[in-house]
């Protein structure tokens, strides 16, 4: 990279494509990164990052937690968006406290001692999954294993009754793709996102008529009062679509990407191995931090605010580089090595403050479940990334395909 000419920008397809040389960069020279044409500041460096998160005073969600290239060249100096009550918009769009209601009447479902009682219903889907993989000799890690899991995980936790995982899949799938000339959404991308809401709000109308399972997420929603009135079946849609998406695309791309780095490592992968149940939850953190998809979360300045050294005015911008944070030399000893027992103080990849992901058990627990059963069912195996798909995207990026081959299994 050229370093007297330097430049970031997040919608742009060298970023989108490959962006840990940028924040290599960014993190050393460029921490409080400013990019006139956006008017933003881009955070890459832990504590900085972390910072903002965690202060809902003086930053908020009102203008969605990715930005879009289209709004962020509408510039709202002295004057932040309010946020989106009516209609209401998706729960992570809004501040506390309407925020923090919300995610009270959601949360039941994904409280740790919840997600807990479905550990042998998910470890059974997986064996089930892997016992039609397993005589094939090869697999798609994200898309044969990976997706499957983690849509019946999150439909499990949701109390929604998803039967076709496999139109699941490929509408998120197909919601979340990037095109390679053009940073945002697809227009194919809008129509599967139409495609979901009409599952969501066809689950919420039977709810509604107390039909169908039971859902302490949509029965919290309908019965709740959090802005004056009754939610309607497309305002608790939008909530549920945001937490079904974050379910069903992020923890497929970690465990492909940590299969990947394991292979790579033989020696890690055999002390892996050598303890299962005890090795496989901190092996499964540091997957996290090295192969996190989300590459970045935005904020508002709602209040003059200082971070990282610089002052933001209110209406400015925050783009808070997670997994630029997340190789900081300042937080972690080696922080471009992958190592399973690396001792971590504090996670970012799940976000933190009022906002942090709420499937944070739920996705924990299903990672941890997919690579103990995985890898105790084969033996040496071999991960192909040259037949792999890896995406261009602003937001999520990982293996969308990783193809693993191994021995007989018995």
């Amino acid at each position: 990279m050229d370093m007297t000419s330097f430049a970031y920008d997040p919608y742009s397809q060298a970023a989108r494509r490959d962006p840990q040389p940028f924040y290599a960069v960014l993190r050393e020279q460029h921490p409080t990164y400013f990019i006139p044409e956006y008017d933003a500041y881009v955070f890459s460096r832990y504590a900085d990052v972390w910072d903002a998160f965690m202060d809902s005073e003086n930053f908020t969600e009102s203008e969605g937690q990715v930005f879009s290239r289209e709004q962020v060249l509408v510039h709202h100096r002295g004057n932040p968006p309010a946020q989106q009550l009516d209609p209401l918009t998706m729960f992570n769009f809004v501040d506390p406290p309407v925020h923090s209601q919300l995610r009270r009447a959601m949360g039941t479902p994904f409280l740790k001692g919840s997600i807990g009682k479905l550990e042998p219903e998910i470890t059974a889907m997986v064996r089930n999954r892997l016992k039609l993989l397993l005589p094939l000799g090869e697999f798609d890690l994200n898309g044969d294993f990976g997706s499957h899991i983690s849509v019946g995980s999150t439909a499990m936790a949701m109390g929604l009754p998803l039967e076709d995982a496999p139109n699941v899949i490929s509408l998120v799938n197909r919601m979340v793709t990037r095109d390679v000339e053009n940073a945002g959404p697809t227009a194919g991308g809008a129509e599967a996102r139409q495609e979901l809401m009409g599952i969501l709000m066809a689950a919420v109308a039977r709810r509604r008529c107390g039909e169908g399972p039971a859902s302490l997420l949509i029965d919290g929603l309908l019965k709740g009062d959090f802005i004056g009135r009754p939610l309607g079946d497309a305002e608790i849609s939008i909530s549920l679509l945001g937490i079904l998406v974050g379910g069903t695309e992020t923890i497929p791309k970690i465990v492909a990407a940590g299969m990947l780095e394991l292979a790579r490592r033989p020696e890690q992968l055999a002390a892996v191995r050598a303890d299962l149940a005890a090795n496989v939850p901190p092996a499964f953190e540091e997957m996290l931090r090295y192969n996190a998809p989300a590459q970045w979360f935005g904020r508002t300045a709602k209040n003059k605010v200082r971070v990282g050294g610089v002052e933001l005015e209110p209406g400015q911008r925050a783009i808070l580089l997670v997994a630029a944070a997340n190789r900081d030399r300042r937080e972690f000893e080696n922080p471009d090595a992958f190592v399973w027992n690396r001792k971590a103080r504090r996670m970012l990849s799940f976000g933190v403050g009022p906002h942090f992901c709420i499937g944070i058990h739920l996705a924990r627990l299903e990672g941890q479940i997919m690579l103990r059963e995985l890898l105790a069912a084969i033996g040496d195996y071999t991960v192909h990334p040259e037949e792999g798909e890896w995406p261009i995207s602003e937001f999520q990026i990982g293996w969308t395909k990783l193809p693993i081959r191994f021995g007989a299994v018995s």
